[in-house]
């Protein structure tokens, strides 16, 4: 009986912070959405890609630059462009794409998500880019901002 109390609870928390984030999310949207991809690439440049539920990044190969694609289903993540200048030629092997979870595990464990993707680029050998990408940081944004404006 105290089981089906604590699972009823948890299920209705998990739905106000739904119907939070969704409400501070309406709130926040503008008329006119801007350009997130603003360098245009085609399917034959796609040099690789990873997905992990939701979220994927794709990397696509140009001359003397990469370009990388972070997307989501998410309805809490816009996406993300940006671009890493490259000197010499980068192979695949060159490139690590690692996802993990908030706590920053990357082993997959049922019921805690992989929702932050780490970008690591090596060039000539030297480490040109380590990026890493929350598809879930405006989310937690919103239930911080809400928080702070109830005062707690």
């Amino acid at each position: 009986m105290k089981k089906l109390k604590l699972v009823g609870m948890l299920a209705a928390v998990v739905m106000l912070m739904f119907i939070v984030v969704a409400s501070y999310l309406s709130e926040k949207n503008v008329d006119e959405p801007e350009e997130l991809f603003v360098v245009p690439v085609t399917r034959d440049e796609l040099f690789i890609s990873s997905e992990e539920g939701y979220n994927s990044i794709e990397i696509y190969k140009q001359e003397n630059k990469l370009v990388i694609n972070a997307q989501s289903e998410a309805a809490f993540f816009d996406g993300v462009q940006f671009t890493v200048e490259i000197e010499g030629e980068i192979a695949q092997e060159d490139v690590e794409i690692i996802w993990m979870t908030i706590g920053g595990n990357t082993e997959y464990v049922e019921g805690n998500d992989r929702i932050i993707a780490e970008i690591k680029i090596s060039d000539n050998d030297e480490l040109i880019c380590d990026t890493k990408i929350n598809f879930a940081k405006k989310a937690i944004d919103a239930i911080e901002d809400v928080l702070e404006r109830n005062g707690m």
